[in-house]
């Protein structure tokens, strides 16, 4: 997208998120949301495995770079900025402090169902207790149409998070007619964007 994801500002007062939060964001790609989320808290944490992405991103934020390497990793980090230059699945849980949001943007709808689990895992793994998760996804009529994006029930998200957070859909928009090249793709019965907040179920 060339703009910030629009329901993102429109639903951050629902997630009691404080101005000096971490944020960690899963397969980032080049979003401008990277650089929303680091006018509105204190670091955040992008993970990406294209480095053209990642230049791009750094192209586009007014704080200049730091690189080191570890753990098989390149990092650029800013006083508001972290880009983790590698695979997402093999990212150190251990060198990535406690996370207040973890926000997945058409992240795990990039994978096939086979892959989700171990993603899923992953940012559980990243999670503490305090921990709250943001979560876009599409559901669709997966035969019509082959991914990505995929089709991720809120069946399925049930499956892959409840036993850790409980669950709120907190945005539900039919996006057939505003997104075409899903129709030019074989898409034809319907498309539907939901945003879910996660929250552990120990919290408060």
């Amino acid at each position: 997208m060339d703009t910030v994801y629009p329901p993102l500002p429109q639903l951050w007062s629902h997630l009691d998120i404080k101005s000096h939060a971490r944020v960690l964001v899963p397969l980032c790609g080049k979003s401008l949301d990277l650089l929303w989320l680091a006018d509105h808290c204190g670091t955040v944490t992008g993970v990406e495995i294209s480095p053209k992405a990642v230049s791009h991103v750094m192209q586009q934020h007014n704080e200049s770079f730091m690189k080191e390497t570890s753990h098989g990793f390149t990092i650029y980090r800013s006083d508001s900025l972290e880009l983790w230059e590698g695979d997402f699945a093999k990212l150190p849980a251990d060198q990535i402090p406690p996370q207040d949001l973890i926000y997945d943007k058409a992240s795990i709808i990039a994978l096939p169902v086979e892959k989700r689990q171990q993603h899923a895992e992953k940012i559980i793994e990243l999670s503490n207790f305090d921990t709250q998760i943001l979560i876009q996804t599409f559901e669709y009529d997966q035969s019509e149409m082959n991914g990505p994006p995929f089709s991720l029930d809120e069946q399925e998200l049930r499956k892959l998070f409840g036993h850790r957070f409980k669950l709120t859909c907190l945005h539900e928009q039919s996006k057939l007619e505003e997104l075409q090249q899903f129709k030019q793709r074989g898409l034809s019965s319907y498309l539907i964007e939901k945003v879910f907040l996660l929250k552990p179920l120990n919290r408060g």
